[in-house]
């Protein structure tokens, strides 16, 4: 029977940190200036306890040698730090992870390989995951959906390279099975309680940070621990450059056009005038149909084409439908539905583009910072507002960078706009809201505000009146009436003026 941990308190904010790194092979210049940071960061905190570096066997037999020396140092740090030198590493790691006092917690980083799989694991049943000899065939899975919801839901850039997520939607502490050690805080009573060798690898063909965090918790009752706001990121010895950053580049509008809950409920709180807590709630009993399920309770008993127009266009038009539409839409733009579609407009740069339906304004936002100009059409006054607050809060934050601009219009855009005025228009489920004639006059307008050669972007949904009791089903008709008017289908979302 091993010795079972005691759990005592541990001093996350004080305590001195021990810096190790096990090398295996040489050392990358970019890795050096990012241990001297973190070093720097450490001494400036007043916690610097000592640093050592250990190469020339294995990292096993490395990491073991780390640990003697953390122990044997007169400065008695309290805890010790592994970073590998392959990685980059956010500024503040060490401070960060020790502030949660566990024992063992790990940072978050990524395989090298082509799976890209999170370093953050728990343990299969081993009863079940042995061959006919007895071996075990896999005794880890990486919690690859857990991570990727949290990385979804704070909306991190799609980036290479290290992170420190601040304000994190839901905890980022989570306690797991196991965590690799290339990013990793171990409380100084780990050791004392855990046998020699701490680092070894032992059985089954399982790296020694697997070994070391399936020892601490199954044999010596010691919880592990990951934090998953700590993102570190492998260096690569490629060549990179412009390929890297047209990829970002172009995603730019996409990203900064997102948002996460906290965002949303900031900006809620602000609109409505509520504090944000109050917001969030507001937000999570809502749904992506709340406006649907407020017109079937408004007009219950009536057939959708009894509904005179000028009733349906004030509906549209009042507050309390488009505050409700805020909630609904801030669900329907935080899906990857509609962030695909947002890709579909990526290569969309230096054009005069007109939205029709902008709602919140996520499209238009991210025409705007793809240095497209704007014109957003609207007909609520509530969701131009919250149209023009993100976009400010944006451009503020945004000063130093280019973009385009962003005008706002209500429903009477037509009488500003002129012949072949915009190069693309663009309508994202707006179409089955309007009554055929009230279609029909808007799709003139367009086509007058179209040159030869335009472009019509939209998506239109003219069916599910069970969720959405106030679409308009124009199917039947609207093909013909297309070409008719002198636009050419050329893909699913994507018309041409022709004629």
């Amino acid at each position: 029977m091993h010795k079972q941990y005691e759990t005592q308190e541990l001093d996350g904010e004080n305590g001195k940190i021990y810096v190790g790194i096990p090398r295996e092979r040489m050392i990358i210049p970019s890795f050096s200036d990012n241990r001297d940071t973190i070093l720097f960061e450490l001494e400036k905190a007043g916690r610097l306890g000592g640093f050592l570096n250990v190469d020339g066997h294995r990292v096993d037999r490395n990491r073991d040698r780390i640990v003697h020396g953390f122990l044997e140092s007169p400065l008695k740090p309290e805890w010790l730090m592994f970073i590998d030198s392959d990685m980059e590493h956010p500024r503040t790691l060490p401070l960060r992870l020790t502030k949660w006092n566990k024992p063992i917690v790990g940072g978050l980083y990524f395989h090298r390989g082509k799976t890209h799989d999170p370093f953050v694991f728990n343990r299969i049943d081993e009863l079940k995951n042995k061959d006919r000899y007895g071996r075990y065939k896999q005794q880890w899975i990486p919690l690859r959906d857990e991570v990727y919801e949290f990385l979804r839901e704070n909306n991190i850039p799609l980036r290479d390279g290290s992170f420190t997520i601040d304000n994190t939607v839901s905890s980022p502490l989570w306690e797991v099975d196991a965590v690799a050690t290339g990013s990793m805080v171990i409380h100084r009573s780990v050791f004392e309680t855990m046998e020699p060798p701490w680092f070894e690898y032992k059985t089954y063909g399982n790296s020694e940070d697997l070994t070391f965090c399936d020892d601490a918790k199954y044999r010596y009752g010691i919880p592990v621990h990951a934090d998953v706001s700590m993102i570190s990121g492998h260096l690569n010895w490629v060549a990179m450059g412009q390929a890297q950053f047209r990829a970002l580049h172009e995603s730019r509008g996409v990203e900064l056009s997102g948002f996460t809950k906290k965002d949303a409920a900031n900006w809620v709180g602000f609109s409505l005038g509520i504090s944000p807590d109050d917001a969030m709630k507001r937000i999570e009993e809502g749904s992506a149909h709340v406006v649907g399920d407020y017109f079937a309770e408004k007009f219950r008993g009536k057939k959708l084409d009894d509904i005179a127009p000028a009733e349906i266009r004030s509906f549209y038009e009042s507050d309390e439908v488009g505050q409700l539409y805020i909630i609904e839409l801030l669900h329907w733009n935080f899906s990857a539905t509609f962030h695909n579609m947002q890709r579909i407009l990526i290569p969309m740069r230096h054009a005069t583009v007109l939205e029709l339906g902008s709602g919140i304004g996520s499209v238009a936002i991210q025409l705007a910072l793809q240095q497209n100009t704007v014109v957003a059409v609207e007909v609520n006054k509530e969701l131009r507002e919250f149209t023009k607050n993100r976009w400010n809060d944006l451009t503020t934050y945004l000063r130093a960078s280019k973009h385009g601009d962003l005008y706002l219009e209500d429903e009477l855009w037509y009488k500003k706009a002129v012949d072949a005025q915009f190069g693309i228009v663009v309508a994202f489920d707006v179409f089955e809201h309007l009554t055929k004639d009230d279609l029909q006059d808007l799709m003139k307008e367009v086509h007058r505000a179209l040159p030869i050669g335009g472009k019509l972007i939209y998506h239109a949904n003219f069916k599910q009146q069970d969720l959405y009791p106030m679409h308009f089903d124009h199917s039947e008709w609207w093909p013909d009436f297309m070409a008719n008017l002198g636009f050419m289908q050329v893909g699913p979302m994507e018309a041409l003026k022709i004629g």
